[in-house]
């Protein structure tokens, strides 16, 4: 009897798991990716002092563990997901304010008109200026100008982006862009309140392409305040009404191997308090050799608001052991104008070490980079 019953509970276990199994085979394109990034930063004028560090943000580009997959529905509609969490290799711990998949979590349909997904997800100035900015989100970059640049993700929002030929259109829409105490912007409340949207235009060809593109945040109560210079105190945003709006245009070309970047940022912020602008212009190129791969932009801020000018050099040779590996060093000098808070080149970073007014800085990292 006891035989029996064992037997029977196999049965019933077995039966029970079979549509379990078949889901997993049926699921078979799910992709685990990421990659690791880290290096030694040295900066000098760093709060009065020279710093040396490992970087707890991007070296290169930032690191990551992430799954994304699709199904099948028929009729050429797909099912697809993406979960991707930020981590910091220096402690392992997770960053975009500890969430476990900051960096993207959303699920969509796809089809022949384009793609549509709910979730937490990019707005369209990451798509805007991956292009044109041949640095990317690297610890010495645009991020030193304008913090937004690398980390513009939204909480609670619907995107549609399709492409059509060389066309790109799309845009997102956020019903409360930060729900993390941290941010403290969780909006959802039935007004406009920590609500943000952009929309895109792109149009790439085989051998140039041009984007333009519109980003607006919205305040509510208990908003952050709004980082104009980073590390410098920010500006209060704490009402439905204070909009925090980006203009961008930018291009790309290339010739031969040769890829030349660049492009204009026009920086709009109006609260109850405090109106001001800023403009970012930026221009740079990519030279492969081989297994070696060299970058450099210059980059200007005119932030008249602050009374501070920025200026931006860096430079940046990589060398690919393979296809997922490669070492790389970096160099950037930023040079303050003016008598407003100084910029920094270590701005990318959780802990931000500016120069005195009106003082340059100077920035080197040695890195190492796996992708998988």
């Amino acid at each position: 009897m006891m035989r029996y019953r064992l037997r029977a509970t196999a049965a019933v276990l077995a039966a029970s798991l079979l549509p379990l199994t078949f889901t997993v085979h049926a699921q078979n394109n799910v992709t685990l990716y990421g990659v690791i990034d880290t290096g030694i930063e040295y900066l000098n004028h760093a709060s009065g002092d020279s710093v040396t560090r490992i970087p707890t943000l991007s070296s290169s580009v930032p690191s990551r563990l992430g799954f994304r997959g699709s199904e099948s529905l028929g009729n050429g509609l797909d099912a697809v997901f993406v979960i991707e969490n930020g981590f910091a290799p220096d402690q392992g711990g997770h960053l975009q304010n500890g969430r476990l998949f900051g960096r993207q979590s959303t699920i969509g349909l796809r089809g022949a008109w384009g793609q549509v997904d709910l979730g937490r997800q990019w707005t369209t100035t990451f798509r805007a200026v991956i292009d044109a900015d041949v640095i990317g989100p690297a610890a010495f970059s645009l991020a030193a100008l304008d913090s937004y640049l690398p980390n513009a993700r939204v909480d609670n929002s619907i995107s549609y982006f399709g492409t059509f030929g060389g066309l790109t259109v799309g845009g997102v829409y956020s019903l409360g862009r930060d729900g993390m105490s941290a941010g403290n912007c969780g909006g959802e409340q039935g007004n406009s309140a920590c609500s943000a949207w952009s929309a895109l235009i792109k149009y790439n060809a085989a051998r140039w392409g041009i984007t333009t593109a519109y980003d607006e945040l919205r305040g509510g109560p208990g908003a952050t305040p709004i980082t104009v210079v980073p590390g410098a105190p920010g500006v209060v945003f704490s009402h439905s009404g204070d909009k925090d709006r980006r203009y961008h245009l930018n291009g790309y070309v290339k010739i031969a191997d040769v890829k030349i970047g660049g492009g204009w940022l026009y920086r709009s912020i109006d609260t109850d308090t405090r109106n001001l602008h800023t403009y970012l212009y930026y221009l740079g190129a990519s030279i492969p050799v081989q297994s070696m791969t060299f970058d450099g932009q210059i980059a200007y801020m005119d932030n008249p608001s602050y009374d501070s000018k920025p200026t931006l050099v860096v430079l940046r040779a990589s060398y690919a052991f393979s296809k997922r590996t490669a070492a790389y060093l970096s160099a950037a000098y930023l040079r303050n104008s003016g008598n407003g808070p100084a910029y920094s080149v270590s701005a990318s970073s959780l802990a931000v070490h500016a120069p005195n007014p009106g003082q340059s800085q100077i920035g080197t990292l040695i890195g190492l980079r796996h992708a998988f």
